[in-house]
């Protein structure tokens, strides 16, 4: 039964009366007893008693009425409840993110949001690169900030929030760690480690290439799973891996330098969300969250003297390869 025709026959069993009942609905008359005819020839049964005086419900109409009216009432309700928050800022909004320097910028996000919708209950919600899709999907979180380029048919993808230089996080025992910087066709004298195999493929060719841009071979070494398991694996000379300047500023480790690839694109973050549950809450986050981005400054490469100071002694380069 169509949506129309409910509202049709409730109207009228309230309104006793056609013209009123069309008046209504903004319909015409002879419109408004073609939809009740077609419900009852649907049913089999009369609903209401016609004549030129008056109209009445008959006995099957009157228990249609009385089934039928809290049912549809539950649904206005639950409609309605649905457009609210869809146009509000009632309720909770949980923000998802990768990395130190993720968590920072959406905290100030955060507060700046609240200070204009005290009503909206924002959290964030650290995850890893194995897992920060599935939490995408799964609901645990509204809206995430991730590395690009990324692409999802079921997902919109927000605009750039800021962009840093790349560079390659390698063994300070490397002998690329004494370079000031490197270059890409560089990455073939090294193993690459893997993003999660369940990571979005256009993140993982795009951080883990398989050729230089001449089409030299680049190896690749084994799958991870977060970015403190890709640091102890870099940190061991298992392999080298691709991040952004943020690192220079969160991640110093004694056994990892940090080299600029001066040929490389900026890697670029921005945030996603469920395109089926884009709200006005989602939306009004990721403005703020682009208008905070424009006061954000990039982080500066570590001073080549502090990079010296932590290096640990250089060992052969066969034991990197």
């Amino acid at each position: 039964m169509e949506r129309y025709e409910i509202e049709a026959f409730l109207v009228l069993a309230e309104e006793l009366h056609f013209g009123r009942a069309a008046e209504h609905l903004r319909v015409s008359t002879g419109r408004m007893s073609q939809i009740i005819s077609k419900l009852e020839r649907r049913i089999g049964a009369r609903l209401f008693d016609r004549t030129s005086r008056r109209v009445a419900l008959t006995r099957i109409g009157a228990q249609f009425h009385e089934d039928l009216r809290p049912g549809y009432e539950q649904v206005q309700h639950a409609l309605e409840r649905a457009m609210t928050a869809a146009r509000g800022f009632d309720g909770p909004l949980t923000v998802g993110f990768l990395g130190a320097q993720g968590g920072q910028f959406l905290l100030e996000v955060i507060r700046a949001y609240h200070a204009e919708h005290p009503s909206t209950e924002a959290g964030l919600q650290e995850f890893q690169m194995n897992t920060v899709i599935t939490g995408l999907r799964g609901h645990d979180s509204d809206l995430i900030l991730i590395p690009r380029p990324f692409t999802d048919p079921d997902l919109a993808v927000g605009p750039a929030l800021w962009s840093e230089d790349r560079y390659l996080a390698v063994s300070s025992r490397h002998p690329l760690a004494s370079r000031p910087h490197i270059s890409q066709e560089d990455l073939a004298d090294i193993t690459l480690l893997r993003m999660p195999e369940n990571c979005p493929p256009s993140i993982a060719e795009d951080r883990v290439p398989s050729v230089t841009p001449s089409g030299r071979a680049i190896a690749h070494g084994r799958h991870t799973t977060t970015f403190l398991e890709v640091l102890a694996l870099v940190g061991a000379g298992e392999g080298a891996f691709t991040v952004g300047a943020e690192v220079n500023l969160f991640y110093v480790r004694p056994d990892i330098t940090y080299v600029r690839i001066i040929d490389a694109p900026p890697l670029s973050w921005g945030l996603v969300w469920r395109k089926s549950c884009e709200t006005a809450r989602v939306r009004a986050f990721s403005d703020k969250a682009l208008e905070l981005s424009h006061r954000r400054t990039t982080p500066r490469p570590a001073p080549p003297s502090t990079r010296s100071l932590v290096a640990c002694p250089r060992e052969t380069p066969q034991e990197f390869r």
